[in-house]
């Protein structure tokens, strides 16, 4: 079952691939997919708010559209990629729509009672909290799409806290090796594409033991998954984390 869901996703990254350079193509890819555009666009409307889910899907639709036209095939599989580029924007295009609908004071206006300066701070609050919601979704998503990517390896999320270095020097050392290893195109791309971790060379470029890079295969795999794909949350997290 692993093996046909990864032959479907190769082909449909091709698919997108192909619709890059063919208009056809382009318009058969977006008819396909027209049913998963709805679908997304009905988890954020009312079925009886008929404006709202017309403005909704042309806004996913043309998400869908630019996915097509963004689409790195070193970066990952092209249908996670494209839903999130999708519900991103049609978040978006949501926050635009409250923020009209429910901030109806200036934030930073002057108030003539405390009525009005206490409505303008509840809608502060709500947008706030909109967000917030917000970016913990796009990071649900970044982290189902990143456990997938991990499982292509046969990598779970726990083998990958057992497997990441706990003291600080050897985070450093498996840090630094990551960083160069980004650096090298031909070897990330052997990773991204071929899912084979080509030891030697990245001893050759680290000047890390192959015994050392062993052990430290788990990390260094994901973090180039995080620093190569569409992972904008996840990459500041791990950033943040280089310090301690």
């Amino acid at each position: 079952m692993m093996v046909e869901t990864l032959e479907a996703a190769a082909m449909l990254d091709d698919r997108a691939v192909a619709a890059k350079q063919s208009d056809l193509d382009m318009e058969g890819l977006i008819e396909e997919f027209r049913p998963f555009i709805h679908s997304r666009v009905s988890k954020y409307s009312l079925r009886s708010d008929t404006g709202r889910r017309d403005e909704l899907f042309s806004v996913a639709l043309l998400a869908f559209y630019e996915s097509i036209r963004r689409y790195d095939i070193e970066k990952g599989h092209f249908f996670p990629f494209a839903d999130r580029v999708v519900r991103r924007r049609i978040i978006d295009q949501l926050r635009k729509i409250y923020s009209k609908e429910e901030q109806t004071i200036p934030l930073d206006g002057c108030f003539d009672d405390q009525s009005s300066a206490q409505t303008a701070a509840v809608d502060e609050i709500s947008v706030r909290a909109f967000n917030e919601e917000r970016r913990r979704e796009m990071l649900v998503e970044e982290i189902e799409q990143f456990k997938s990517e991990l499982s292509s390896w046969g990598i779970t999320m726990e083998s990958l806290a057992s497997n990441s270095p706990k003291h600080q020097q050897l985070r450093k050392e498996y840090t630094q090796a990551v960083t160069k290893v980004q650096q090298s195109p031909d070897i990330v791309q052997t990773i991204r594409l071929k899912h084979y971790f080509p030891v030697k060379a990245v001893s050759e470029i680290t000047g890390l033991p192959q015994k050392k890079l062993e052990r430290a295969r788990t990390f260094i795999i994901a973090s180039i998954i995080i620093a190569t794909g569409d992972y904008d949350l996840l990459s500041d997290y791990v950033n943040d984390r280089r310090d301690y």
